[in-house]
């Protein structure tokens, strides 16, 4: 069975693989489909959308903690956050 979900997890490749840390280097992830038969049509735009959404708020921000647990998709396709309470810290 393939579980994509699992993809950007794997223990050999990365270290403290379900931390989650945006700066993670080397982040050989499979996201978008990796240049694979598959590849996400939409990755330019997503992958802009989320250079600058992180270029906006980092800056603002001195702290971001988890203020509670956070709740999942449910999916067997998808690994993704439903819900994901947070304390944040302004700069």
């Amino acid at each position: 069975m393939l579980w994509f979900a699992s993809g950007n997890r794997d223990e050999a490749v990365f270290e403290d693989p379900y931390r989650f840390d945006v700066t993670r280097a080397p982040n050989d992830h499979i996201t978008f489909g990796k240049g694979s038969p598959h590849f996400c049509l939409g990755n330019a735009l997503a992958r802009l959308e989320m250079r600058i959404m992180f270029e906006e708020l980092l800056p603002r921000l001195a702290d971001i903690r988890p203020a509670g647990e956070a709740r999942r998709v449910r999916s067997n396709f998808v690994n993704g956050v439903k819900q994901m309470p947070v304390t944040v810290t302004l700069a």
